[in-house]
């Protein structure tokens, strides 16, 4: 018998729903210290018009804007974003805070440089801190500010909710 490779997107479908999924673990309602978080910094900073790219549908509780040309934040908890190649997401992150705009992004650490790229910078051998180092040198010209929790990821966090690295990025 031979096994059939499925090569189907709709197979990624569930990712949309799997914080509602990952709820279900829990009897009592919740919220996730990172999405909480997440709606903290939004009021501390009095961000009035927020345009959220997501892949995940969060219960988050934003001042949101539908259009990326009227917002005054972008935020992004796509996971897809963090398999980018490493000179890709730096790019993309440039698009997203031309004019101005300000950027919060969230980023799966499990993901990142995926595709194993050169990177020609000295960086920490703690992996958390050279991704925050990778950010600062890739964007000189650019403020970084990392917002994350510092843990050993053992899959009690909820990673595939909402991705764990948390940056404040806006150009100078």
């Amino acid at each position: 018998m031979r096994t059939k490779i499925v090569s189907n997107t709709s197979l990624y479908k569930w990712t949309k729903n799997f914080a509602n999924l990952q709820s279900k673990f829990y009897a009592e309602k919740y919220k996730l210290k990172r999405i909480h978080d997440i709606e903290q910094f939004i009021v501390e900073k009095k961000f009035k018009r927020v345009y959220h790219v997501e892949q995940t549908r969060l219960d988050i509780n934003i001042p949101a804007c539908k259009s990326f040309q009227e917002c005054d934040l972008v935020l992004v908890t796509h996971q897809g974003y963090s398999r980018f190649s490493c000179s890709g997401l730096i790019k993309q992150i440039k698009q997203w805070t031309n004019n101005g705009k300000h950027l919060y992004i969230c980023l799966n650490r499990h993901y990142l440089n995926i595709d194993n790229s050169k990177i020609p910078l000295k960086l920490s051998d703690d992996y958390q801190t050279a991704i925050l180092e990778w950010l600062q040198q890739s964007l000189g010209n650019y403020t970084v500010q990392e917002l994350s929790d510092r843990y050993i990821d053992k899959g009690k966090h909820f990673t595939w909710s909402v991705p764990d690295k948390h940056y404040y990025i806006w150009k100078n």
